[in-house]
């Protein structure tokens, strides 16, 4: 298929590169071409983005879905315990630093909770590397100081999530399909 074509091809850009920024650019993309091509087989109408991670991380055998949690612990606990991640476009236009937390305190919350499935885990973890995304993208980032770290953290689950998303994919449409 083109977008599994395009996400290998950022697959190995992001595995080539030292940058963590660029990194996780290169990542995030390819991710990004999945969760939209599972949009279209899925035919779902909705626009928003964090729903779209959903419906694919949802696809993930709960299974490989407690191993990926467990591969990137390490960031997974660090994503616990930092403040939640700000949506920055939605601070107040007095404000310069402070965004809105309600998301990423949601987000993290769900993360936090080993109660619930690892698959529902797996997807707040995505949604929470698209609000990183997000703020990266936008130019809305806080002046924290810690956004190379916020990166250095969402490197490993963003490749194994960029990883296991080409897997399914294979596995349902055939490597390479067209």
């Amino acid at each position: 298929m083109f977008q599994t074509n395009i996400a290998r091809r950022w697959l190995k850009r992001g595995n080539q590169t030292q940058d963590v920024f660029a990194k996780f650019f290169f990542y995030f993309s390819g991710f990004n071409g999945l969760y939209f091509l599972w949009r279209k087989i899925d035919q779902l109408k909705d626009t928003n983005q964090k729903l779209h991670i959903t419906n694919l991380l949802a696809k993930i055998e709960e299974k490989e879905a407690s191993q990926i949690l467990n591969e990137v612990r390490e960031s997974v606990e660090y994503f616990c315990e930092r403040p939640p991640i700000q949506r920055m476009d939605k601070r107040s236009t007095g404000s310069q630093s402070q965004g809105e937390e309600k998301e990423g305190g949601e987000e993290r919350e769900i993360l936090r909770n080993n109660q619930l499935s690892a698959s529902d885990r797996l997807a707040a973890l995505g949604r929470m590397l698209y609000l990183i995304r997000c703020n990266l993208v936008h130019g809305s980032k806080t002046e924290s100081g810690d956004d190379k770290e916020v990166i250095q953290k969402s490197i490993e689950p963003l490749r194994l999530l960029l990883e296991e998303s080409l897997k399914l994919t294979d596995r349902e449409f055939g490597s390479g399909a067209v």
